[in-house]
């Protein structure tokens, strides 16, 4: 059998019961049948993915399936996410034969913003509301603006040309798609579930890789003519699992996504052990990433939730309670390990703490010399040239240090700027409303996850595309018109809000589509 049909046998087989749980997950919120339409893509373009000889078969393969959910799907911005990991995110050149060589590096997050959020935001810019201008707007269009002026000191048209279309795929896009699609706590549930759905799967796959020592989407990467400088990493004699993601970091920080968005979701019926199910699925896939950095983060997620509310997380406590129990008691050899590769604790790889530790001492330098707005050319500087690693790259593993040494103090103070007033505007929030429909101390907890974990690793596959657009998911739960009550519930939940006793809270509302749907008054 050819290596990439094992591949996407050995993938069917391991997420097909990992789609079930979610869809028990996911059926209260938007449906059966949108969850099938979820489901069918991500196996569709699952199987594209191994089955295509090159990326852009992947590309036009991808391109009918975005036209298949614009015609389908009620809310196609959310598929941006479902299937934002479902194919390696690899950087592939792209330009115009015979006019540019190379306009830009695509890939399949980057391509998805072309087919699913461009059409998104193109009807969204038809309502004279959405146009309004908001207040992190002003931030967002002076980060755009700052990085795309700087972008004239490459001296290259192509360059420039290349920084306002990442500029726009990559930031302008998402931003305004999520945070103008997203109105009422049904929609912020919907793109949290995206999350977890988009993610759920490639956790099992992360296992697989982990246990079996074997890079399951690298025979795509092949396929697609891109060559890795490290195709397996490997710490304390673990691979470390990558799936999609291609880096672990990476992979990690997007398995901490999805369970801390799982944590973050609300649901109008108990999810029950359902939820424990796909949170130990998650937390599984992040540990098979062996990334410190995201363990850590989801540590703050954890403890931030427990610290803001002591009575739900003591729920959860109990519920792992039996299972912590029994790890101490019987003390498996693996505890052992999993304790060494623990940051600060453990002694494994030492070098990569104190590779962070002098690029940071050698960035405050190359920082002092271009303070305002950066240099373009920085990693030519005598101080980065000794960071230079045994694969002959220099790694910035800070995203902080990242944006300051190109785009100086300013490109990061607006950077800085942005996420600080979104998340000191969510702390208000959930510290002085307490919606069942919401979670906003979660969002935050999970923002603020996010912003600490960067400090660890440069913005690298996936990692932009997630807090760019869950950083766009948290403006939109700050707008003045945003409605945090529950709306417009599918039928099937109206059905199950029967069954335990409920069916007062729902009442009937308007028919959309031939379907009927319920409004719930209350869930308190």
């Amino acid at each position: 059998m050819p290596e990439f049909l094992r591949s996407l046998a050995y993938v069917l087989i391991v997420t097909v019961p990992v789609l079930y749980v979610g869809g028990k997950i996911a059926v209260p919120i938007i449906g059966l049948a949108e969850f099938r339409l979820w489901r069918n893509c991500w196996l569709l373009a699952t199987v594209v993915t191994f089955l295509s000889r090159g990326f852009f078969d992947f590309a036009v393969a991808m391109a009918f399936v975005s036209f298949y959910v614009h015609r389908y799907s009620k809310q196609p911005a959310f598929f941006y996410i479902v299937l934002m990991f479902v194919a390696p995110c690899v950087p592939i050149p792209s330009g115009i034969p015979g006019i540019f060589n190379k306009i830009l590096d695509l890939d399949p997050p980057r391509w998805l913003a072309v087919t699913i959020l461009l059409p998104v935001a193109l009807r969204l810019w038809r309502d004279q509301g959405t146009r309004e201008l908001r207040g992190l707007d002003v931030i967002v269009i002076a980060f755009l603006a700052y990085t795309s002026l700087l972008s004239v000191r490459l001296g290259d048209f192509n360059a420039i040309l290349r920084v306002l279309a990442v500029n726009f795929l990559d930031i302008c896009l998402p931003y305004f798609v999520f945070s103008r699609a997203i109105r009422t706590s049904l929609d912020m549930n919907k793109a949290l579930l995206a999350f977890v759905v988009g993610v759920l799967p490639l956790s099992a796959i992360g296992v697989l890789e982990i246990s079996k020592s074997w890079r399951v989407y690298y025979v795509v990467v092949q396929e697609w003519d891109v060559f890795l400088v490290t195709a397996y990493l490997f710490r304390d004699g673990l691979l470390r699992a990558s799936t999609t993601s291609i880096e672990a970091i990476a992979f990690g920080f997007a398995c901490m996504t999805g369970a801390g968005c799982l944590l973050a979701l609300r649901s109008p019926v108990s999810l029950g052990n359902w939820r424990y199910v796909a949170l130990g699925i998650l937390v599984l896939g992040l540990l098979s990433s062996v990334s410190r950095g995201p363990w850590l983060g989801f540590a703050f997620c954890i403890l931030f939730l427990t610290i803001t509310s002591p009575k739900k997380s003591f729920r959860l406590a109990l519920a792992g309670l039996p299972g912590v129990a029994a790890l101490l008691f019987l003390h498996p050899p693996f505890l052992d390990r999993f304790i060494n590769l623990l940051p600060f604790v453990g002694s494994a790889d030492k070098s990569s703490e104190t590779y962070r530790s002098s690029l940071f001492e050698n960035s405050l330098v190359v920082i002092q010399r271009y303070p305002l707005f950066g240099s373009d050319s920085f990693l030519k500087e005598p101080e980065m040239q000794t960071m230079i690693q045994g694969q002959g790259i220099i790694d910035i593993v800070n995203t902080y240090l990242q944006i300051a040494l190109y785009y100086g103090l300013i490109g990061l103070f607006i950077f800085v700027l942005y996420f600080s007033v979104i998340s000191a505007k969510l702390s208000i929030k959930s510290f002085g409303e307490d919606l069942d429909s919401l979670n906003y101390k979660a969002v935050l907890g999970l923002l603020v996850a996010m912003l600490l974990v960067i400090v660890t690793t440069s913005s690298v596959s996936v990692i932009p595309y997630i807090y760019w657009t869950f950083s766009a998911m948290g403006a939109a739960i700050l707008a003045p018109n945003f409605a945090g009550s529950w709306e417009s519930l599918p039928l099937q939940v109206t059905k199950r809000l029967k069954v335990i006793g409920l069916n007062s809270l729902a009442r009937r509302d308007s028919q959309d589509d031939g379907r009927k749907k319920m409004r719930v008054l209350s869930m308190r």
